[in-house]
């Protein structure tokens, strides 16, 4: 089949790269000419470490049925049409322009039987609403007469993402029954899991519900971490005892969540709903949105101890991306970290191994002469980190952290004033 791919990011790359290597003829859009003419030079742009990634780009490369580009008259010669672009926030409200853009840049190219599958994740109701509005008017097709639409929104997270991508059950949500078949024989060739076709609107809610359900577990992880800080426990510890019963699954705190998906998907839920506040939605947010916040707080307690302030203090705060072992620094704790730094007019400096330019600073030179260590997110890489090692190139030593990396016990025993979230 001739297919068009349109936003190579972590989701529409890996994507396009999986159905070529099914045999089907793949045209990738996205409108960054930089991205593309990398793509065209046989080079990734991103995520070079992702497992598998880099591999399978190169085969595709090689089998020839994949190219890239710019503009979107592909869609003309494609039996199915998979969009995989942004859809990110303008404050609490989905900010759908790139959605809107490659929508309509879709349906100018649209010919009568092709099927245009949403994979980006979007609010309730914005097929039905939006989208199927604007593909019938810039084409004048008729939905379900001319051409069909499906919402399946991606599935995947960095790290994982081919594992996920050929192994996660897929919610199919169909504008018409008629087009289970094909749907049925595309997906069944991407994942082995198990295809659950519903309606279009199911399909949306589906998918923000279930990154609501991951935020809401996760501030009330943190919000216990918090209480356990004040009542003088280790919230690990806690969190082990709770957690050896099968039926309970207390997540972990941490320093913040980001990521294209669990800070946003939330606020998609609630945008969709009028007479539902989503109480507990919003204030699950605001728990997860304050934990970078409440890792300054550490910072500036720990300092306290010595009779220092954090301004003029030298602070090393390690990594940058959302999450381990990933250059993806999409809503990244550490950037709302960093502001809150600078307004605090504290001396800092950023390291992370994967994201460009943090990852060209030598880690030993950054923590030399260091004040407080600051631990974000939790890279493999930093666990060849010795304890004695950085308490003897340290000025002061003193280890925020964010993720439970560090042992608490041997860092004092190494001379450290230690902090972690949940564990004082």
């Amino acid at each position: 089949m001739n297919v068009t791919v349109i936003g190579l990011g972590y989701a529409g790359l890996p994507l396009t790269v999986k159905l070529c290597l099914l045999g089907h003829n793949v045209t990738g859009v996205d409108k960054d000419k930089k991205k593309i003419d990398k793509f065209q030079n046989n080079v990734l742009p991103f995520a070079q470490d992702e497992p598998y990634l880099m591999e399978l780009f190169k085969k595709a490369i090689l089998s020839k049925r994949i190219s890239f580009s710019l503009k979107f008259d592909s869609v003309s010669t494609s039996d199915l049409v998979f969009i995989n672009v942004d859809t990110p926030l303008k404050g609490n409200k989905p900010d759908n322009s790139s959605l809107f853009s490659a929508t309509q840049n879709c349906s100018k190219f649209l010919k009568k039987g092709t099927i245009v599958v949403i994979e980006s994740t979007v609010a309730p109701k914005t097929c039905d609403n939006l989208l199927i509005p604007i593909l019938e008017k810039d084409s004048n097709l008729k939905i379900n007469k001319d051409f069909f639409l499906a919402h399946v929104p991606e599935r995947i997270r960095p790290n994982h993402i081919f594992k996920q991508l050929t192994k996660l059950n897929r919610v199919i949500g169909v504008s018409s029954i008629k087009i289970k078949p094909i749907l049925t024989k595309i997906y069944s060739g991407i994942t082995t899991g198990d295809l659950d076709f519903t309606s279009l609107a199911a399909a949306e809610v589906a998918k923000t519900v279930e990154n609501t359900y991951r935020d809401v577990n996760i501030a009330f992880a943190n919000e216990v971490a918090m209480a356990c800080e004040e009542l003088g426990v280790d919230i690990w510890q806690i969190r082990r005892l709770i957690n050896k019963i099968p039926v309970y699954n207390l997540h972990e705190p941490g320093a913040g969540v980001g990521g294209h998906c669990i800070p946003k998907d939330p606020w998609l839920l609630a945008s969709s709903v009028i007479k539902q506040s989503l109480k507990i939605t919003r204030t699950a947010r605001a728990i997860n949105d304050s934990m970078p916040k409440h890792v300054l707080e550490l910072a500036e307690k720990s300092l306290a101890i010595i009779g220092r302030k954090i301004k003029n203090t030298n602070l090393v705060i390690l990594g940058y991306s959302y999450i381990g072992n990933s250059d993806d620094s999409r809503n990244s704790p550490t950037k709302d970290l960093v502001k809150r730094l600078k307004m605090k007019k504290a001396i800092f400096k950023i390291h992370d191994p994967y994201v460009s330019p943090y990852d060209q600073t030598n880690l030993e030179r950054v923590i030399t002469g260091a004040d407080c260590l600051i631990l974000m997110v939790a890279h493999d890489y930093y666990k060849k980190l010795k304890l004695k090692d950085i308490a003897s190139k340290m000025n002061i030593k003193i280890i925020v952290d964010g993720r439970n990396f560090f042992d608490k016990k041997q860092a004092q025993k190494n001379g450290f004033i230690y902090k972690g979230v949940g564990n004082v």
